[in-house]
């Protein structure tokens, strides 16, 4: 394989993980309308109070139980996911959301791992222009 072609793909494999990862971020189909589905939504984008990085619909406490019924009856009243969602970010904080806000802070923390990606690519592509230069030099 020629060196051209080799460095067209050191740069279009990091550029194809870069868009993987923001339509992985994207937000998916919001206008889900079976009850069902909204609630099992709902309970796996917020944590149970009481477990460690656990959702709501992955725990078996009686207060994930109890919070599951909650979300039922809400969605029954006719509330919104997000009016129930900011019902419980009013009563148990920010730190029941699995997923960080994407304002505030919570920028910071989808950025961080795009920022790492990017200063890895650099210093790859930097290594390997050190690398041929050092090679260069000895011939």
């Amino acid at each position: 394989m020629s060196d051209r072609r080799l460095n067209l793909l050191w740069f279009i494999v990091p550029a194809i993980a870069v868009g993987i990862l923001l339509v992985g971020l994207l937000p998916g189909d919001q206008g889900v309308e079976d009850p069902e589905a909204r609630a099992y939504n709902l309970a796996v984008s917020l944590k149970c109070p009481i477990c460690a990085g656990e959702s709501l619909a992955g725990s078996q406490t009686d207060l994930a139980k109890d919070l599951r019924t909650r979300i039922d009856e809400e969605i029954a009243a006719g509330r919104t996911d997000e009016e129930i969602v900011d019902m419980f970010v009013a009563a148990y904080g920010e730190q029941v959301l699995l997923d960080p806000p994407s304002t505030g802070w919570g920028v910071v923390l989808w950025a961080v791992p795009l920022g790492a990606l990017g200063v890895g690519v650099v210093a790859i592509v930097g290594l390997r222009r050190k690398n041929r230069e050092t090679v260069g030099a000895e011939e």
